[in-house]
């Protein structure tokens, strides 16, 4: 009976009633129904016996039961009793309504029998696994206390024994009717029950230990320190004496760090296939610089893993708040650099190493104690034994690493490294220049650093007064490591150098000149620009904010982020289209531009290293002609975080200067606001700043960007070390300050918190390269596409079915219609996106190329045209030499992208 019932399901005709098509089995109808171009709402009625049903499978059973010709039967047999088809499709939504609606269609698809077991229900399920799995996903966000954690605890475990329950209660009914009254029913009555899974996970405590046991958490571990002394109150005395109170910091073990990492599959496999060189001679990690071929531990053991150090302080209380800096936290993390970009860009790819309060470090010889563990740790990494770990699987690896590069903003590498403070005579860290040489020339580099100079150097630093000739005052604890080099291997933060100082400074002294000299437009009509530009989806998340007023015009730090400057600098010729091209100050703008887009390249290629050098001494040229002057600095030193604070100018001389150089004019016509009888309350006029020639002196920041150049020779692309992403690590620490009541020790809690943060990305097994996300995804035959021809040429089937998408998120880029990507980074050639389609997981652009007419500098950008009888093409997301789309620059309708000329990566 069971293969009559099969041929069936391939010959008997079942016809789509609102389509009017009959389809000779079983097979043919469920294809049409999925992909049919305009899906069918219920109730779908049977062609034969007019029932309506609420779900395909519904009806597709119910023609099985009622509509096949059942075959002959033998003497004796007798026939099965028939289930009202009613019944039938109330039963279907009892098991799960729409949920199972997929899964029921599967079945019908491989005719197999409903009452069949798969199998997946053999095995028994371990609550407790899945109890874990919840609390761990709402640790990871940081925004939810222990106490709060155990409250949802106790609410799931008690809508749990409800559901118990409420099927202890079917069942027994069903028995009742059924005439079943036997000890096993009895017995399995009492044994429908739940047993709380949370009993072992309740407590903070009881969920370090079940998740180090079970998965591999790595706890933290609390090391001393050094002693400190402290006043507490005495209950005896009722006085508050002085006690010794120990200092300790919280210290997660690398080695068990890498271990934790390497038994996760995903991030083995991306370690052992990584390219080790560009072929091509392009830059684009680590091993494509020298710094890689010098060191000997990377060639003898070429998939050697490389970490990256990252420290910084960080406040966990409201930045206003009574307790500011009193439970400020320096955080030191480490992150591995074999992993590709989209990777370990990844918060969860970003691993703590060590925290501890900030005011501890302050005294000597704390940080080299801090650094102790870790470098103990770190000589057995990089010994020619290693260190054996087993993997899930048991099977013995031998664990390796070795320290590369040190990622820190300019005061805390100084600290760490063993330098003086960035305001010293000698502040830079890559070369001994002077600041007297810098101010009388910008584009100067002194005599280079080495790793046995810096020595010397810490070693005369005992000597009073050596220190402010050498701007060493210590020696390096890193350079107990194999390879390191303080002197080379402390990459210049380009985040905080460029896009938190030079960027800030450039633009301000530009707007300067052209609202209060020039008068091309002014603070009214530049705020107005900022408001109304279109930023487009890419940029829309980082557009400047509209808050420039006249104290934005002094040549000081603007109120933006790093991010929102990052944007501003790309649509600055944008917003100043009226100001003339031959403009120095615009000009001093555009080089910034080109710099910033090389710099901030993903692939740069050894002549873009030589025209950024050229770039780079034309910028200082420029800008000190235009704005330095070595005796006069209106600069607010206290606004650029106290890191180069100009020790040559006593202590007044900065607001004096200021004072000079500024006029405060009640009466101005040429102020900002046209409304010439703008009062203030008290019925006088607001004062006006009315322009007048500002000099700034040079900034250590300025004499950074002229080792950028040698910095990318030697590591490669310098996207890949700023601290933009370590600094966003911080914000589990910022939220769960804002939600944790107890500050008692809270370098612990803050620790405990991360591990368990980092332990979920770890569990996760898919690579981020991998992420599609779809928007509104509809399903349809590819002959029913209007894009057809142009899809079965690039390779599809014409019997497919694809998916047509409003957007499509891949790595965390999203692409949609009305955005530009480059089809050809070379020329470079542009296409607009016109269609979204998506098939066997790769998204298909339907595009449309554009001519590329010129590059435009005083935009920074491409001036492009659509031409009369070019033809749409269709292109694989992953064939394409970025991933990224570029959205709509120009708000004066002018077809223009910005794209840097002659870098890889735009």
């Amino acid at each position: 009976m069971e293969e009559g019932r099969r041929a069936q399901d391939n010959t008997h005709p079942y016809r789509c009633v609102p389509c009017n098509i009959t389809f000779q089995g079983v097979r043919p109808f469920l294809n049409h129904h999925r992909n049919v171009r305009i899906p069918h709402t219920p109730p779908i009625q049977c062609s034969e016996c007019l029932l309506n049903y609420e779900h395909l499978t519904s009806l597709v059973r119910h023609i099985k039961d009622v509509h096949y010709a059942e075959p002959a039967q033998g003497p004796g047999q007798e026939e099965p009793p028939e289930d009202p088809p009613e019944e039938n499709a109330d039963l279907e939504e009892m098991d799960g309504g729409e949920e199972n609606q997929a899964e029921g269609e599967a079945e019908a698809d491989s005719n197999s029998d409903y009452s069949a077991d798969d199998g997946e229900n053999n095995h028994p399920i371990d609550l407790s696994k899945s109890a874990g799995r919840m609390v761990l996903n709402l640790r990871q966000t940081g925004t939810i206390t222990t106490s709060m954690i155990q409250r949802c605890q106790e609410e799931c475990f008690h809508m749990m024994q409800e559901v118990a329950a409420s099927i202890r209660q079917e069942v027994k009914k069903f028995f009742i009717q059924e005439n079943i009254n036997t000890p096993a029913s009895r017995a399995f009555i009492k044994g429908i029950a739940v047993e709380d899974p949370f009993q072992r996970i309740k407590t903070l405590k009881q969920q370090l230990n079940y998740f180090s046991k079970e998965l591999g958490l790595v706890k933290p571990v609390t090391k001393f320190l050094d002693y400190r002394i402290d006043y507490r109150l005495n209950s005896q005395s009722g006085q508050y004496e002085p006690v010794r109170t120990i200092m300790s910091f919280e210290y997660i073990p690398v080695i068990e760090s890498l271990t934790l990492a390497m038994r996760n599959a995903r991030v083995r496999t991306l370690i052992e296939t990584e390219q080790l060189e560009s072929p091509d001679g392009v830059l684009r990690s680590y091993l494509d610089g020298r710094r890689c071929k010098d060191n000997p531990l990377i060639s003898r053991h070429p998939r050697i893993i490389r970490l990256q150090l990252y420290w910084d302080d960080v406040e966990v209380c409201n930045p206003l708040g009574s307790k500011t800096s009193i439970h400020k936290i320096a955080a030191f993390y480490f992150s591995i650099q074999n992993l590709p970009a989209v990777e370990s860009s990844q918060l969860s790819s970003i691993y703590l190493l060590a925290l501890a309060y900030s005011e501890d470090l302050k005294g000597p010889g704390r940080f080299e104690k801090i650094l102790a563990p870790f470098l103990s740790d770190l000589r057995k990494l990089e010994s020619e034994q290693g260190v054996v770990i087993l993997l899930l699987n048991e099977d013995a690896y031998c664990l390796r690493a070795t320290l590369t590069t040190l990622c820190a903003d300019t005061l805390a590498a100084h600290e760490i490294l063993g330098f003086l403070s960035p305001s010293a005579r000698c502040f830079c860290r890559r070369c001994m220049v002077t600041r007297a040489q810098f101010r009388a020339n910008m584009n100067v580099v002194a005599e280079r650093r080495t790793k046995e100079t810096f020595e010397a150097h810490a070693a005369q630093a005992r000597i009073p007064g050596n220190s402010t000739l050498t701007g060493v005052k210590k020696g390096c604890p890193l350079h107990l490591s194999t390879a390191f080099d303080a002197t080379k291997d402390a990459v210049f933060d380009i985040f905080h150098d460029l896009l938190e100082g030079v960027a800030h400074w450039v633009v301000s002294l530009a707007l300067r000149s052209f609202i209060l000299k020039d008068k091309y437009f002014t603070l009214s009509d530049f705020n107005g620009r900022i408001s109304a530009f279109n930023y487009g989806v890419p940029d829309i998340k980082n557009k400047p904010s509209a808050n420039f007023t006249d104290e934005s015009l002094k040549g000081s730090k603007l109120k933006q982020t790093g991010s929102q400057m990052w944007c501003l600098i790309r649509v600055f010729g944008f917003l100043v289209a009226n100001v003339p091209e031959d403009d120095k100050n615009l000009r001093l703008v555009n080089l910034l531009q080109s710099i910033l887009l090389i710099v901030f390249a993903e692939s740069i290629r050894p002549d873009d290293i030589d025209r950024l050098e050229r770039l780079i001494e034309e910028h200082h040229r420029l800008f000190q002609e235009l704005h330095v002057n070595n005796t006069v600095n209106v600069f607010n030193e206290d606004e650029f975080e106290n890191e180069e604070q100009d020790v040559d100018n006593p202590d007044g001389q900065e607001q004096e200067n200021d004072g000079q150089n500024r006029e405060i004019n009640d009466a101005a016509g040429d102020s900002d606001d046209s409304d010439e009888n703008n009062l203030r309350a008290d019925g006088q006029r607001p004062q006006r700043v009315v322009y007048k020639e500002v000099k700034v002196h040079a900034r250590n920041k300025l004499h950074h960007m002229t080792h950028l150049p040698d910095e990318i020779r030697d590591h490669g692309n310098l996207v890949r070390y700023w601290c933009a992403r370590y600094e966003a690590r911080h914000q589990i620490f910022s939220r769960y300050g804002s939600v944790c009541c107890n500050f008692i020790n809270i370098v612990k809690s803050m620790a405990q918190m991360h591990q368990l943060s980092t332990l979920s990305g770890l569990l996760k097994t898919n690579f981020r390269a991998e992420d599609i996300e779809l928007q509104d995804p509809v399903k349809m035959p590819l002959m029913s596409s209007d894009h057809r021809d142009i899809l079965t040429a690039s390779g599809i089937d014409q019997a497919s079915v694809v998916e047509t998408v409003q957007a499509a998120g891949i790595a965390g880029e999203t692409f949609r219609s009305g955005l530009f990507v480059i089809l050809d980074a070379s020329a470079p050639t542009f296409a607009l996106i016109q269609h979204l389609y998506v098939f066997n997981n790769i998204v298909y652009l339907i595009v449309l190329p554009w001519r590329t007419v010129s590059f435009k500098r005083r935009y920074c950008a491409y001036e492009v045209k659509c031409e009369a009888g070019m033809q749409p093409i269709a292109v694989r997301h992953d064939a394409l030499p970025q991933h990224g789309a570029l959205g709509p620059w120009n708000p004066w309708n002018m077809r223009t992208v910005h794209v840097a000329p002659r870098t890889i990566i735009f």
